[in-house]
């Protein structure tokens, strides 16, 4: 995750798939392939009938919801998503985590719960829902949900028979938690000039 889109580089992350599984030693159901949705690509990996975890970033129960939030669902509609993912289900028999990141007063609400439950059941089984409370991150307009509003998604899906599960964050109080890692530098940029006057001294210095 976060290292660029696997399904546009899917031979090198096949590749990667079997070194970790073949030369490590790491059991396919240890790994997980985390895709944003590309068209005609979900099919294609289905094909190769892994037995590792596909994560499928969602992060909205509706499409014009996920277009606010996810940059490239125009070109991927939601109900093409939710087929590919039933039919990768079917070819595989291996469940589909879809990745939720809960934004306060976006996407937070029961009624965005509810209406995620009934999307899930009207296109099958072999789901599961990973809940990802949003880290703060400065200059996001977006912010992290209270835990009595994840609790309450939480409940309204499992009593609607839907499996879910939150994500443990890590490194919050040091901004390093998920999202949130970033260099200084990108803030403060260093001038060139400084930068320029430390490479001599270090020549000097060397010499």
């Amino acid at each position: 995750m976060g290292m660029g889109e696997p399904m546009l580089n899917m031979k090198e992350v096949l590749e990667a798939h079997r070194c970790l599984n073949k030369d490590i030693l790491i059991g396919q159901r240890m790994i997980t392939i985390s895709t944003v949705g590309v068209p005609n690509t979900i099919k294609k990996l289905a094909s190769y009938k892994l037995q590792s975890t596909l994560a499928l970033s969602l992060h909205a129960p509706n499409q014009s919801l996920r277009e606010k939030i996810v940059p490239s669902a125009k070109s991927y509609p939601l109900n093409a998503i939710m087929k590919d993912y039933r039919d990768y289900f079917l070819e595989t028999r291996r469940r589909v985590s879809f990745e939720y990141t809960l934004l306060a007063g976006v996407n937070d609400s029961v009624k965005h719960a509810i209406e995620l439950a009934e999307l899930l059941h009207e296109w099958g089984r072999g789901h599961h829902v990973n809940l990802i409370p949003f880290n703060p991150i400065d200059g996001s307009e977006y912010k992290r949900p209270s835990k009595k509003s994840v609790f309450a998604f939480v409940s309204a899906l499992e009593s609607r028979k839907v499996t879910a599960s939150v994500r443990q964050t890590r490194g919050l109080d040091a901004s390093a938690a998920c999202g949130q890692l970033r260099n200084e530098f990108q803030k403060s940029p260093l001038l060139s000039g400084s930068i320029n006057q430390e490479s001599h001294s270090e020549v000097a210095l060397a010499s």
